[in-house]
């Protein structure tokens, strides 16, 4: 008889029978009529209730992330779309409205008072910001908001460009960027570039529609702008000015060491000038790292390493190979993500993987995400099986650098390993000035409600400036950096949804500095601290995980000068 793997171990539904399938409103309303009429008597009764309000949560987002993940996989698919969209449309606003009915129940109940204060403190803060952020006025708004999310899906997945007599997609239009052959580079740079702004009015307008919305929402709030509702709604616990704080400590500690990076690559190209094309390539003259030549060899890869840094995590990564969707192709939404079935309590990891190394550092990232999603499933309230996301890109940054000591199973040719550290290493670093530029464009825009699309374009160019030194745009049409902040569909979908990397980069770069003192500790450490999912503030997950919540200039030069170290760079 085989032993079910814990991480793998089914729920039972207790509240919704074993049979039920959602279909359509009606048949869902009815087990919000049942809580809404349930008697909260005691604690007993309570703790009941919330179990039962998870599994009816957990069992209506599985079905919005099946269809979700249906949508970005196949977006070109129209039944696809149509099933996504009705669940937008017909669901999603009776959700919001049901939500808020229930969150007021449970906090006016006064058996809540006598449950176990700290072990439901978390979830009372996010129940009471609910009810402060919720108005009648928003769903349609929301359901707007989403909708507008699929436009924007729909459109970045049918970017494909015309190359050399072959139809690519964008990452492989990406990959041609590590040619050795300078030229090959700039074609494919300015290729992509002009696929880009051939949607440039049509995403410029797409987003003043969802500027409005947004800001039509926070007004409902009675909020200054959309972003005091962005910093409300995640519970952040640091301010807009540290943010800024931030960006300037980007820009006076890493800045200055990407820059001696680039001019390093220069001199070794003996190139005049850095243009943008230049930025992918092995200055050393070598071809692009083959990384793999399939799917299957992608997997491979990765779960031999997982077992390397720990067979839990190595098992863990055997047994959800199947909830994975890693190739590129025509018609499917750009980037990467992990998402969650969250009945089923699985993870499900989407890549656009072309053969490059980049392509394993994403699924290393995305395999983090997973191993929190298994980590935290016994967490009983639904809410806390994802925590804030500041710990969560720790949970996925983490494992890029883990991975290091364990990635010639990809290249059995020591200077392959040694590129591919490399690469790995200044990717956690030059991806910060990137961060910080972005946050900061956000930032901007929210404050300025009343911009043009012209001044918007104008400040993304003087925010380059800043984070980007040493590029040469010179004979470049202005147009292609105006718009460049296209590429990042966090704009676009998850507002103030980006700087989390950052901080999530100081926490990962400190755990892999404690493992390179003790392994062991380390990483049990950084299982405990997931295991805890969203039950505790991010500053006590970073306690847990035996790091700092700090992103103060001297931690970001520590930190900066172990991986200058690493690279055998002087900062």
């Amino acid at each position: 008889m085989q032993i079910e793997k814990p991480w793998l171990k089914q729920y039972e539904r207790i509240f919704i029978p074993k049979n039920f399938k959602l279909s359509d409103w009606d048949t869902l309303e009815p087990f919000f009529e049942n809580l809404e009429k349930a008697q909260l008597k005691n604690t007993n009764y309570l703790e009941k209730w919330l179990d039962n309000t998870s599994e009816l949560s957990s069992v209506i987002g599985e079905e919005g992330t099946v269809r979700y993940t249906q949508m970005t996989c196949h977006t070109n698919d129209e039944e696809k779309k149509k099933a996504y969209l009705q669940f937008i449309k017909e669901f999603q606003p009776k959700l919001l409205e049901w939500s808020n009915k229930l969150d007021k129940k449970y906090y006016k109940c006064s058996s809540r008072k006598k449950l176990p204060q700290k072990e439901y403190e978390e979830y009372n803060k996010k129940i009471e910001t609910a009810i402060l952020l919720h108005s009648p006025k928003n769903i349609p708004l929301s359901t707007k908001l989403s909708e507008l999310s699929q436009k924007h899906q729909e459109i970045t997945g049918n970017w494909v460009v015309d190359f050399d007599g072959k139809e690519r997609t964008m990452p492989e239009m990406g990959k041609l960027l590590l040619s050795q052959d300078r030229s090959v580079r700039e074609k494919a740079w300015f290729a992509a570039a002009q696929r880009r702004l051939q949607d440039k009015n049509t995403l410029e307008n797409l987003y003043d529609e969802m500027l409005h919305t947004r800001q039509e929402f926070s007004h409902n709030l009675n909020l200054k702008d959309y972003r005091e509702y962005c910093f409300k709604s995640k519970l952040r616990v640091y301010t807009e000015d540290d943010c800024f704080k931030l960006h300037e400590a980007i820009e006076k500690a890493v800045v200055p060491l990407v820059r001696k990076m680039n001019e390093e690559g220069k001199k070794e190209m003996k190139l005049k000038t850095l243009k943008p094309w230049d930025l992918s390539v092995d200055a050393s003259g070598k071809p692009p790292l083959e990384s793999f030549k399939n799917i299957q060899e992608l997997q491979d890869g990765a779960e031999k390493i997982f077992y390397k840094i720990d067979s839990r995590l190595g098992e863990r990564f055997h047994s959800i190979r199947p909830y994975m969707d890693l190739d590129s192709r025509k018609g499917k939404a750009p980037g990467g993500y992990q998402a969650c079935y969250s009945e089923r309590r699985l993870p499900f990891i989407f890549a656009n993987a072309t053969g490059v190394h980049n392509d394993v550092r994403t699924l290393l990232h995305e395999s983090g995400h997973a191993f929190h999603t298994l980590q935290c499933r016994d967490q009983k309230l639904i809410s806390y099986r994802h925590g804030p996301m500041e710990f969560c890109e720790v949970a996925s940054m983490t494992q890029e650098l883990l991975a290091l000591p364990y990635l010639g199973v990809f290249y059995s040719d020591k200077d392959d390993y040694k590129r591919a550290c490399e690469e790995q290493l200044k990717g956690t670093i030059t991806i910060l000035p990137w961060i910080a530029q972005v946050d900061a464009f956000q930032h901007w825009i929210y404050t300025h409600p009343q911009h043009t699309i012209e001044e918007r374009s104008q400040t993304w160019i003087a925010l380059s400036e800043r984070f980007e030194k040493d590029i040469d745009w010179k004979d470049i049409p202005e147009e292609i950096k105006a718009h460049s902040w296209h590429r990042q569909l966090h704009i676009f979908q998850v507002p103030f949804y980006y700087i989390e990397y950052a901080i999530s980069q100081l926490g990962a770069l400190q755990i892999y500095r404690n493992y390179k003192k003790n392994p062991k500790k380390a990483l049990s450490q950084y299982l405990n601290a997931l295991a805890l999912g969203g039950s505790r503030n991010v500053k006590e997950l970073f306690k847990e995980a035996g790091i700092q919540f700090d992103f103060s200039i001297d931690l970001i030069q520590e930190l900066t000068h172990m991986v200058a170290d690493d690279l055998s760079l002087s900062p």
